[in-house]
């Protein structure tokens, strides 16, 4: 007989029936053997789908970490620094220009003579003794020094705020007893002229003139 050409229900009573004689024919502790491969291998799939379960779960604990992490960094991280952009300096550089204050008549032969007296000019003191520099000049507030001498007229990385460029004045006229003043001031200390416009609105500006002496000549004045 061909039990691929029978009925559906002649094959359920066909297996049925196999099982029964199966049984019949086989002794209680080999029943009792293939009950228990029957309890663990259900075991086997309880503790597979357990495992399955504790896996999925440990991965959910994971991805949340991770977002709290990822959070916590994004708040401890600082604010992303602005860049300045590089203060753009003219190839050719423009030439302060002060106006020579006017001496009475009487008084127009009076010239600057140099001495030994120095004062401390804080970030010019380099520019200072360096013997190249002749010339100092400050444009204003927050404008880079440039200098002027043998190397010819160059910017420095020096910068000067506002309080720094009235120090260097304020210094000028304390150790040359000048008062300052709105408007045009002038002061000799040593062996450096200072000419300066004093202005609270626009911010001051100053050009520093070295001299240079030598014994049995008058100053000499780079202008």
């Amino acid at each position: 007989m061909n039990l691929n050409q029978t009925s559906k229900e002649f094959k359920k009573f066909f297996i049925l029936q196999f099982t029964k004689e199966l049984i019949r024919h086989t002794g209680a502790s080999e029943v009792f053997k293939l009950g228990e491969i029957l309890k663990e291998k259900k075991q086997h799939q309880k503790d597979l789908i357990k495992e399955k379960q504790a896996k999925d779960k440990i991965h959910e604990i994971i991805k949340e970490k991770e977002k709290e992490l990822e959070f916590i960094k994004k708040e401890q991280s600082p604010p992303p620094k602005k860049v300045i952009p590089a203060r753009k300096i003219p190839k050719k550089m423009p030439v302060l220009r002060i106006p020579e204050p006017r001496l009475p008549p009487t008084f127009q032969y009076l010239k600057p003579s140099p001495s030994n007296i120095q004062i401390d000019l804080e970030k010019l003191n380099p520019l200072i003794k360096d013997p190249l520099v002749k010339v100092i000049e400050c444009n204003g507030p927050e404008e880079n020094i440039i200098v002027n001498g043998s190397m010819g007229t160059k910017p420095t990385g020096i910068i000067l705020n506002k309080e720094e460029i009235d120090e260097v004045i304020r210094k000028f006229s304390e150790a040359s007893k000048i008062p300052t003043h709105e408007g045009i001031f002038k002061a000799v200390v040593g062996r450096l002229i200072l000419s300066a416009i004093i202005s609270e609105v626009v911010g001051s500006k100053f050009i520093i003139k070295k001299m240079m002496y030598y014994p049995g000549f008058a100053p000499i004045l780079f202008i």
